[in-house]
């Protein structure tokens, strides 16, 4: 599993709400300075759905859950797979 799946269940149901406890921080004040909507972050949390990869890890950025290292390996990642579709098109 990697830590991008990780992210992304802590960010749902009840492992979002604790999370936001644990860090002293609520949905209002992770929209204001994350600008993923407060909307999606209230589904996140009543597991009407998951998060997207994106808005995933704006959040867990902006949480400290992933460091720019993280960041930088995921994308990296991303860009490998991205050029295998593109080799196998060819």
């Amino acid at each position: 599993m990697n830590k991008l799946t990780r992210v992304k269940k802590w960010l749902s149901g009840s492992s979002f709400t604790r999370l936001m406890e644990r860090e002293k921080t609520n949905k209002y004040q992770i929209a204001k300075n994350s600008g993923v909507s407060y909307q999606t972050l209230l589904n996140w949390e009543s597991g009407r759905c998951r998060p997207n990869d994106h808005s995933a890890k704006i959040v867990a950025a902006y949480l400290g859950l992933i460091s720019n290292d993280d960041q930088i390996i995921e994308l990296e990642r991303e860009a490998n797979e991205i050029k295998s579709k593109l080799a196998r098109l060819k």
